[in-house]
């Protein structure tokens, strides 16, 4: 985890902790949102106060702190050398989650003081470049539907070969976590993302880039079986892992099972 931590501005970034107060959240993730209470009932919340907590077994986090100062030119070394620090720091990870207050930038001044406050399409693509999977934070803010919509795809139209994945939490403000996944990992991530979203359903939705469902795309060879009525049955799979079915006698509808429940309706 890299907290993209900046010093402190005074700002209101932290200080939503209400939901809390809602037991109704606990029910959740409970050993989570005990420990985040406990850390915010003593007056103490810090990243380090996490870190220590042991929240997220075997993580490893990057907290230096994103200081950026003097000239352009200046701002923007300081900026790379402290990217560089974070990849060493980070090398063994399978999968980096880049935590900025805001979210990913793009078209504004990348040596800017406000800057700091997100990640750099650069740091993303070179954390994937390096054969971690990424996932990053970001609002929707005042953005329309389309430009949102755009926003999200922006990563995925610069590295084709990422594939991606949106969730997106609704209750209170809209936040959202982009996934880039390498194709040889997404079966395993999707079981890890559809089992995280069957318990949260209620308040986390999933998103579409540009690419549409991802998911669903098909991979391989489509293996077609006929029955002897001569009913032809298509077999694919899918990216997420998955098996896609069609009966030629229902060509419009598809049928989506697990590997190991085809496998058990065909007696293995």
């Amino acid at each position: 985890m890299n907290w993209y931590l900046t010093d402190s501005d005074d700002s209101n970034d932290g200080k939503f902790t209400q939901y809390l107060k809602d037991e109704r959240m606990r029910r959740y993730a409970p050993e989570i949102f005990d420990v985040l209470k406990d850390i915010v009932d003593n007056k103490n919340k810090s990243v380090q106060n996490i870190q220590k907590r042991n929240l997220i077994p075997g993580a490893v986090f990057y907290d230096e702190k994103l200081r950026l100062s003097g000239s352009p030119k200046e701002r923007t070394e300081k900026r790379t050398q402290w990217f560089e620090r974070s990849i060493e720091a980070l090398r063994d990870a399978e999968l980096i989650f880049m935590d900025p207050d805001n979210g990913l930038l793009i078209n504004r001044n990348v040596s800017a003081s406000a800057a700091t406050k997100y990640i750099l399409p650069e740091e993303a693509e070179q954390y994937f470049r390096d054969g971690h999977n990424v996932v990053y934070y970001c609002h929707k803010g005042r953005r329309t539907s389309d430009s949102w919509r755009e926003y999200i795809s922006y990563l995925f139209i610069r590295n084709p070969d990422a594939v991606p994945c949106v969730l997106t939490y609704h209750k209170g403000s809209q936040r959202s976590y982009v996934f880039l996944i390498h194709e040889k990992d997404f079966a395993a991530y999707r079981r890890i993302i559809d089992c995280y979203q069957r318990k949260w359903g209620r308040i986390v939705s999933e998103e579409y880039t540009n690419k549409g469902d991802a998911a669903s795309v098909k991979i391989g060879v489509e293996m077609v079986l006929e029955k002897t009525d001569g009913t032809k049955i298509t077999i694919s799979k899918r990216a997420d892992g998955r098996v896609a079915i069609v009966s030629s006698r229902q060509p419009g509808s598809t049928v989506i099972r697990t590997v190991d429940h085809m496998c058990s309706l065909l007696g293995f």
